[in-house]
């Protein structure tokens, strides 16, 4: 061709030119192969200006996809052009999607889009999404890639597509997979203990009874996806197996639970194991029932090794390797009062899971589960545990939720319990919270706190810490003896400060000296260094005694007394 010919087409500045510009050279018998490619060619570079003054997409530095989806789109708009019609549609996708989501969801249909069909008119199949899809399919979902493939005529792995990643199906599998990552994360790699209750409230589903199905089937797919992986399911890393899982059905075999949710309860799950997960289930149908039941039909052999081979691959590490050979038992009252008190502190601008008083506050309960004898990881409480536990109370903060936020909806009822019993008092909270803390640091080298617990005594609202801490200055032998010794001096004998009993009178020589001592005073607001005096201590009979500490709230020996009365 020509030089100035291929000038005159360069220099043409719009696609009603490029039109004349055809017809005339068609008219001369001049419309040679050379000339329409030529043609074409500018047409393709006015459609590119075109897309970048009408979307306000910045063309440089394109992926090898990108490249070719400007260019299919600018072949497109130019041949929308020169036949006098706007592809209105197609700019306000760029505009609103990008050049990669503009594609997906064009592809992502039941029917081939206008663009394919026009394209492949023009003789120009391999500049369609469809084709660029399936050409690049590391740079697209692999629901993208399914409907391309079948849209190309070329044969896909599975009868149904993906699920949308943006659709509720794949967004709520998306969500639990996160919940459950950071729930292993911040206890070590081991899944804490939770119910499905649990589970189902992450993605705001309380209402089983009416979203079991639902949740289910969420569940149902990651643990599909854990089976392709060749991992332990995650479903049953819950404390007991979604009801309608794992059933037998027509099988002549039943699926060995026991042993699964043993595999998947002691496996030190890692980040790795979550993101395999994640990126499997991107690739899944939404419907998890079909995929166990084409899994079945298709390699029944392979699903049965992997469930009764899991007692033997659930951990690379031998149990008595691992860190730890149980799960941290749930936050205790203790524990949930010094996390308020540090969320409470900085309300106004709350903390991050690296601030150092995070971090410190973790380290700290590390330390009181070692000297209660519940801890001997230093995983016990880690970081993001304690940030995610303080982000709990964010639920029942009327300071964050009336603007319509919400905080972390996972939770339980001793949250909400302590949060009513002490954030509406904000001196006795941070009191009890330097007993606790005062308590363990006194206590760190001794085995005074670990004595089991007395199915009698109820825990104090204060926690357990102060509660054994009162036990144990009730059980001082030194005091005790004092306390009679001063009783017997004044009243000649020893008899219940609240109902008058006494043991001596009742049972003769055989209750000599039996009475119990009770320490009044509310241990929480004992200050270092204080001494107990024998004016707070009283004698009380074993019955007193238990009806003082038969609520959380204690009893004082008065209430007791007016109990009595009426």
């Amino acid at each position: 061709m020509e030089e100035r010919l291929t000038r005159t087409i360069g220099s043409l500045r719009n696609w009603e030119d490029l039109a004349q510009f055809a017809t005339n050279a068609r008219e001369r018998g001049q419309l040679t192969d050379e000339v329409s490619d030529a043609i074409n060619t500018r047409s393709a570079e006015l459609g590119r200006t075109f897309i970048s003054e009408k979307t306000g997409l910045d063309l440089r530095d394109l992926s090898p996809a990108e490249e070719k989806i400007v260019q299919a789109v600018s072949e497109y708009v130019g041949i929308m052009r020169r036949q006098g019609k706007y592809p209105g549609r197609t700019v306000e996708q760029l505009r609103n999607r990008g050049l990669q989501d503009a594609a997906e969801s064009a592809v992502c249909r039941a029917t081939p889009t206008q663009g394919f069909q026009n394209l492949a008119v023009a003789a120009l199949d391999d500049l369609s999404y469809e084709q660029i899809v399936v050409d690049h399919a590391d740079e697209f979902s692999r629901r993208a890639v399914w409907f391309s493939r079948r849209t190309l005529g070329l044969p896909n792995d599975s009868e149904s597509p993906p699920a949308a990643a943006d659709g509720d199906t794949q967004t709520r599998t998306t969500t639990l997979i996160q919940w459950l990552k950071n729930e292993a994360e911040s206890n070590g790699g081991v899944m804490p203990l939770f119910t499905n209750a649990d589970a189902a409230t992450i993605l705001q589903m309380q209402d089983m009874a009416r979203y079991g199905r639902v949740f289910g089937n969420i569940q149902s797919r990651i643990d599909f996806a854990c089976y392709v992986c060749n991992l332990p399911p995650l479903g049953l890393t819950a404390d007991a197996p979604f009801a309608r899982a794992w059933t037998q059905q027509d099988r002549n075999w039943a699926f060995p639970v026991p042993v699964m949710q043993a595999a998947s309860q002691s496996r030190i799950w890692n980040a790795d194991d979550f993101d395999r997960v994640l990126r499997e289930t991107e690739r899944l149908s939404g419907q998890a029932h079909i995929l166990w039941k084409d899994a079945l039909s298709a390699d029944e052999t392979r699903v049965k090794a992997w469930a009764f081979g899991l007692n033997q691959s659930s951990s690379e590490l031998q149990p008595e390797e691992l860190p730890f050979s149980k799960r941290n038992p749930p936050w205790s009252r203790d524990e949930l009062i010094l996390a308020l008190e540090l969320y409470l502190r900085h309300r106004a601008s709350p903390l991050r899971k690296d601030d150092r008083e995070v971090t410190e506050l973790s380290e700290f309960l590390g330390k009181m589960g070692q000297v209660l004898g519940l801890a001997e990881a230093e995983t016990y409480r880690n970081a993001n545990g304690v940030y995610m536990k303080m982000m709990n109370f964010r639920r029942f903060d009327t300071e964050y939720t009336n603007d319509g936020k919400v905080g972390l909806t996972r939770g339980n009822k001793d949250e909400e319990v302590v949060w009513h019993e002490f954030s509406i008092d904000p001196v006795r909270l941070a009191a009890v919270t330097a007993a606790i803390r005062l308590t363990i640091e006194k206590h760190s080298g001794g085995y005074e706190l670990r004595s089991t617990d007395e199915p009698d005594i109820q825990e104090a609202e204060e926690g357990h810490v102060l509660t054994r801490l009162h036990r144990v200055r009730e059980r001082n032998r030194k005091l005790i003896e004092a306390k009679k010794k001063a009783a017997l001096k004044q009243h000649g004998r020893l008899s219940c400060e609240a109902c008058s009993f006494d043991f001596s009178q009742k049972y003769g020589p055989a209750g000599e000296g039996l009475i119990d001592v009770h320490h009044t005073i509310p241990v929480h607001t004992l200050s270092q260094g204080d001494i107990t005096r024998l004016e707070d201590l009283a004698l009380l009979c074993a019955n007193c005694h238990r009806v003082v500490h038969s609520s959380r709230r204690w009893l004082t020996v008065k209430q007791v007394m007016d109990l009595i009365r009426r």
